[in-house]
């Protein structure tokens, strides 16, 4: 409650990457990031078709959409590591002037995805804003449990962010504190 909202802006062309249910809060920016006149790609993915969520409201702002499913039951097959392979392939043999450039990209989703999504733009110099899911217990930054380290420095996801820069953020870091509670979680 006591967080920042998205900065929106007329920034060019914008590609918004969603995982799983991190789709939901991604589908306000994008709207919002189509009403300040950008060109925005979205990319919805999930483990299995079944799981992909509001794509048809994600068409009505979005300029273009690519699904993605771990499995390849619906739109492309992608596990995080290929994605980036195939993708750096690809760019790899295209002529670097007919490639569309991205000014900014925003990912919301489970934090392996956000971590590969933001490994991938820092090779390639695309600002990345990523929407981070924490552990979270009151809210207000007493509590400490949604801390993360970003540019070195500790910042607190529930007022501090949720949005932070994706290239500063220790993703390493904030996998191990999720895997916290992993055997609670199972029973």
């Amino acid at each position: 409650p006591l967080g920042r909202a998205t900065h929106i802006e007329k920034f060019g062309t914008v590609v918004c990457c969603g995982g799983g249910v991190g789709c939901a809060p991604l589908l306000p920016i994008v709207a919002a990031m189509k009403e300040a006149g950008n060109r925005v790609i979205t990319v919805l993915a999930a483990r299995t078709k079944e799981l992909i969520i509001l794509e048809k409201q994600m068409r009505e702002y979005s300029d273009e959409v690519i699904i993605m499913t771990d499995d390849g039951s619906y739109g492309n097959t992608i596990e995080p590591l290929v994605l980036i392979d195939n993708v750096e392939g690809d760019i790899d043999m295209i002529n670097p002037e007919d490639i569309e450039k991205v000014d900014l990209c925003v990912t919301i989703g489970p934090a392996v995805m956000m971590k590969f999504v933001s490994l991938l733009t820092r090779k390639y110099d695309i600002p990345t804003v990523a929407s981070l899911n924490t552990i979270m217990v009151d809210g207000t930054g007493m509590c400490g449990a949604c801390r993360i380290t970003v540019g070195g420095k500790t910042r607190f996801v529930c007022i501090d962010g949720p949005e932070f820069d994706a290239h500063q953020v220790d993703f390493d870091e904030m996998l191990m504190r999720l895997s916290s509670y992993k055997d609670l979680e199972s029973k």
